[in-house]
């Protein structure tokens, strides 16, 4: 498959389940709501999340694809065996993790919540019992779509996803229909969650038997192959599941903070994942398994290139939507397009705060996923989690320093209040944690903590970015197997253009701005709307003006689908087409007409 096709495919699929995903966010968001609830089922959801993504994605991603997709063009049965043998090493690493996670979930809540009490506690606890038990299958999901990607299968891998969101939308429907209340409605969507892991998987599996017919389960975790991947997959998952553990640590400190403030960062992050998920996973896992079979370094330094600047460019603009129409687009979304007002306005407003701070970190995001790829590709994890500890760390301190004073700030009707009683010097009155009991009181105003650890992580993105492409630039042979004359020069990495690709980005923002506040008195979904597409089209606009390759591509891959649509005309135009060109059928034609209609030559 062509590398446009993997990526369009891919992104094909991310985007079904992710838009299934912002669909079930929103109702989870609306239905039990900002506040004990759903700070509850934030929590109990970190965990399946984190270790799903820890040690199936994240890990598979950098450890298991490039071995598997290289050995699957020699051997077929061998790589049949290792597919088995990592299978059976995940299943028993799950779960034995949901073993210990059902039994210890008292202390595992502590560790996870710092600050919750009282019935926030409780109900996080039952919560976690419930939601650890699809966690095994939902890493088996994990190995099913690096097999599906190693042989190039990704829109089947990427769309799964769509059955899990699926069967939580149909018990959040069905709670509401039999008018479930309180804490059952959490209960029931736990449940949901794990029903539909199981359902992912059964999905999945008939393609990933149809891919490799030689896949056989097996514990030879001990031979060459199986022990190589294992190896690796401890570096790995630092590596590309640093974003995973960045928001388990992020949910830590947030449970510090008042109520409502992990519930939101839930919220915002699933908006803030979208275009990471569209644009960053969907390419990356493409060059991923293209990169795994390339060995000339110069081919590798062209892919990466090309790559990073089309990803900033379509990124940025994502970002300047969030910060120019956040607050109605966030309206929109969680209070469903006004069908079901139930989020308050301040907590709306909380929401797109996070979402903005968020954002300010997406295109070192995206960019760091393809610079990872060139070092995994090599079979080079270590680096990338040197990098990411780094990230991590830098992350945490920010966050850590930023949130404190930041929930001292008040959103009341709209304003922010509270500044003015920040003092920077004074530790007791801004660096200290509020009183348990007004951080506990959900009839409390809504706070900015949770903006102060959005901007840690933006922060600690553009961190690791940083070191990832210097590692790239100076990367040693006898770390990554290429020869030193494949160091690239410094202009290569970015095409000396990741600035210039996120200009447009800017004109679009401080055109939509003014627009967006213009339309207040519209409905939140009609100024998304129009703000959004005037947005766009500014944005592609621009792109086109400064003669920017992804602009251009962009234009044309929109041309080609207009083209094709008007080369297939309605039955009755092609009968007629048809009617003349029998009639014609003993005049001689040329060259030209022998091709016309046909395949391309």
């Amino acid at each position: 498959m062509p590398r446009q096709q993997g990526a369009a495919a891919a992104a094909a699929g991310i985007g079904a389940s992710r838009l299934a995903g912002l669909a079930r966010t929103a109702l989870v968001t609306n239905i039990l709501g900002i506040g004990t609830i759903g700070d509850a089922f934030a929590a109990a959801m970190r965990i399946p999340n984190f270790l799903q993504n820890l040690l199936g994605e994240g890990a598979l991603s950098g450890a298991f694809v490039p071995a598997y997709s290289s050995l699957a063009e020699r051997d077929e049965r061998a790589a049949g065996r290792l597919a088995g043998a990592i299978a059976t090493f995940l299943v028993a690493i799950t779960a034995t993790a949901a073993l210990i996670s059902i039994f210890a979930a008292r202390p595992l809540v502590r560790l996870i919540a710092w600050g919750f009490v009282g019935e926030r506690f409780e109900l996080t606890v039952t919560l976690v019992r419930i939601t650890v038990c699809g966690t095994a299958l939902a890493v088996l999901s994990a190995w099913c779509l690096g097999v599906l990607n190693s042989h190039r299968r990704f829109f089947l891998s990427y769309v799964a996803p769509v059955v899990w969101n699926a069967t939580q939308i149909a018990v959040l429907v069905g709670v509401l229909a039999w008018g479930v209340a309180g804490t059952g409605r959490a209960t029931a969507l736990a449940w949901g969650v794990t029903a539909g892991a199981a359902a992912q998987v059964l999905v999945q599996l008939r393609g990933v038997w149809r891919a490799d017919q030689w896949i056989a389960l097996n514990f030879g975790w001990r031979e060459p192959q199986a022990a190589g991947v294992i190896k690796r997959f401890g570096p790995a998952v630092a590596g590309r599941g640093v974003l995973q553990i960045s928001a388990f640590l992020d949910l830590a400190l947030a449970s510090l903070l008042s109520v409502g403030a992990a519930a939101a960062m839930a919220a915002a992050q699933t908006l803030y994942l979208l275009p990471l998920s569209l644009i960053g996973t969907s390419i990356a896992a493409a060059e991923l398994t293209e990169l795994s079979r390339i060995r000339d370094p110069a081919a590798v330094a062209q892919r990466t290139s090309e790559r990073l600047c089309a990803t900033a460019f379509g990124v940025s603009g994502v970002m300047a939507v969030y910060f120019a129409a956040g607050g109605p687009l966030t309206d929109s979304v969680f209070n469903l397009a006004g069908l079901r007002n139930a989020i308050a306005d301040d907590d709306i407003t909380l929401i797109a705060l996070v979402l903005g701070a968020y954002s300010l970190g997406l295109v070192p995001l995206v960019a760091s996923r393809l610079c990872q790829n060139v070092l995994f590709a090599a079979r080079d994890t270590r680096t990338a989690a040197s990098i990411a500890a780094i990230r991590l760390a830098v992350s945490l301190v920010i966050g850590a320093a930023l949130m404190l004073p930041l929930d001292r700030v008040l959103i009341l009707e709209g304003a922010l209040t509270g500044f003015g009683d920040i003092e920077l010097f004074s530790l007791e009155s801004t660096w200290s944690l509020l009183d348990a009991k007004i951080r506990s009181e959900p009839a409390l105003p809504a706070r900015l903590g949770a903006v102060g650890l959005a901007l840690g992580a933006a922060v600690g993105a553009w961190v690791e970015l940083a070191f990832l492409r210097r590692a790239v630039l100076q990367r040693r042979p006898s770390r990554t197997g290429l020869p030193r004359q494949a160091d690239w020069p410094a202009q290569r990495l970015f095409g000396g253009a990741l600035a210039r690709h996120m200009v447009p980005a800017a004109v679009a923002f401080v055109v939509g701005l003014p627009v967006t506040l213009v339309l207040a008195p519209l409905p939140s979904v009609l100024r998304v709307v129009i703000a959004g597409f005037t947005m766009a089209g500014l944005h592609v606009g621009c792109g086109l003006a400064l003669r920017l390759p992804a602009a251009r591509a962009l234009t044309s891959q929109l041309s080609g689908v207009m083209g094709q649509h008007r080369q297939h005309p309605p039955d009755d135009a092609r009968a007629d087409t048809d009617t003349n060109t029998d009639s014609n059928s003993d005049q001689s034609q040329s060259p030209t007409d022998d091709n016309e209609g046909g395949p391309p030559r």
